[in-house]
């Protein structure tokens, strides 16, 4: 069974196709991201390699999406800054699947993300998440009962 933090934080996902403030929305895309990450690494280590590949491909979607819609007006460097960060972020994503440790290389990459996802949380006034429960999906297989749906 997942833990609650993921079943709120995919259920607010859901709900954001409602109108919410653009750093809420950054918060709960970063929050599927790290799901679409937990998720990868289960299916890993089920060796269920299609079902792996559809988080990542879910992950690497959305990072793109927010990639598109980076705005460059109020400060070009910074915007820069976040368009890279989510090229190498979609690159790292592709270039780990399919290697032996590959579950690490999600761990160390979903660090970063969880980083930047809780600055977002704190800015949109949303709860952080822990490091220690994402972390413990992702490396310790905690999640007994996966849902793509």
């Amino acid at each position: 069974m997942m833990n609650y933090a993921l079943n709120h934080a995919i259920g607010a996902y859901r709900t954001a196709n409602k109108t919410v403030a653009p750093t809420k929305a950054v918060t709960l895309l970063l929050d599927e991201i790290l799901n679409a990450l937990i998720l990868a690494s289960y299916y890993l280590r089920k060796n269920e390699y299609e079902k792996a590949f559809g988080g990542v491909v879910t992950a690497s979607k959305v990072m793109s999406g927010l990639r598109q819609n980076v705005s460059l007006d109020a400060d070009p460097e910074l915007g820069q800054q976040f368009i890279d960060m989510y090229t190498k972020n979609i690159m790292a994503l592709h270039s780990s699947y399919g290697r032996p440790d590959a579950i690490e290389r999600y761990a160390k990459q979903a660090v970063g993300i969880l980083e930047f996802r809780n600055a977002w949380a704190e800015i949109s006034h949303l709860p952080k998440r822990s490091i220690d429960t994402v972390m413990g999906e992702i490396l310790d297989n905690s999640v007994k009962k996966a849902s793509a749906a």
